[in-house]
């Protein structure tokens, strides 16, 4: 891997891991018809570092109000929501959990084929378009002083089961979580806002699994083109997470579905007449 490929591997994963498109079938993809390298270890740990980092500069306003509802409350309320928004993040972040430890080698074996990614984007695309008619009407956003009101325990658990879903290479995370919470009833804010929130339980577990793998491989943990690619992925994250945000705040969110039918289509296709 030289350092443009690098770049252009953040890009990729920077903006596919917001927008609800799937980064994973991107990758899949792009590995198969652009001849970009698969990632090793040591990158794979530092894009994933760059779009976490983008995560909590883009919800600091949540993570800060959780942080304080826990050490700093103004009052019991305050500290008894936030146990319960954290609770809830636990509880949603089991099944994915659960799918990689037991599962792990079949999902490992998905991410080496073009048809199983293929179909996961055409998945996808059904998927992000039952928001359609399904979102709540949107409320103006501001600094929120009762984090994710309209998140319950079932709610929480259905995204949690969603994201579990979305292990499979070309369904997209973000988009079937979101998607999910939209559909058991939380609004457009707060189901984007606890994707998101979600999302990092997840990232930093698996950056932490890549660590304990590199160094017990002898691979080393710190490298420049991890270097580039989390800087990278960082930055082209911030944008594709505000601009998700702003989409799903003004119930566009299905109109990525026709993104998604159109190159799972074509690549399948592409797929059957090159084998």
């Amino acid at each position: 891997m030289n350092w443009l490929q690098a770049a252009v591997l953040g890009v990729i994963q920077g903006l596919t891991e917001f927008l609800p498109v799937s980064s994973s079938g991107h990758l899949v993809l792009g590995a198969r018809f652009v001849g970009l390298p698969s990632p090793g270890l040591s990158y794979s740990i530092w894009v994933h570092i760059g779009t976490a980092l983008a995560t909590i500069v883009m919800l600091q306003a949540d993570i800060r109000w959780l942080t304080k509802s826990l050490f700093a409350p103004e009052t019991e309320h305050s500290r008894s929501r936030g146990l319960t928004i954290i609770g809830y993040l636990i509880v949603a972040s089991v099944p994915a959990a659960v799918v990689g430890l037991v599962l792990g080698d079949l999902v490992e074996a998905a991410f080496s084929s073009i048809v199983v990614a293929s179909l996961g984007l055409v998945a996808t695309g059904c998927v992000l378009q039952t928001t359609r008619k399904n979102a709540r009407p949107a409320k103006a956003y501001s600094e929120p002083n009762d984090t994710l009101p309209t998140v319950t325990f079932r709610k929480a658990f259905i995204a949690g089961v969603s994201q579990a879903i979305a292990v499979i290479p070309g369904i997209s995370r973000s988009g079937t979580t979101i998607t999910a919470g939209l559909l058991s009833g939380m609004s457009r804010e707060d189901a984007a806002r606890f994707s998101f929130l979600l999302s990092l339980p997840a990232v930093f577990g698996s950056a932490l699994l890549d660590v304990g793998s590199a160094l017990a491989a002898g691979v080393p943990v710190v490298t420049t083109h991890g270097l580039i690619g989390c800087l990278v992925a960082f930055i082209t994250g911030l944008f594709a997470l505000g601009f998700v945000l702003k989409t799903v705040r003004q119930g566009e969110l299905w109109k990525f579905s026709y993104y998604c039918w159109a190159v799972g289509i074509c690549s399948l296709v592409l797929a059957l007449f090159r084998d």
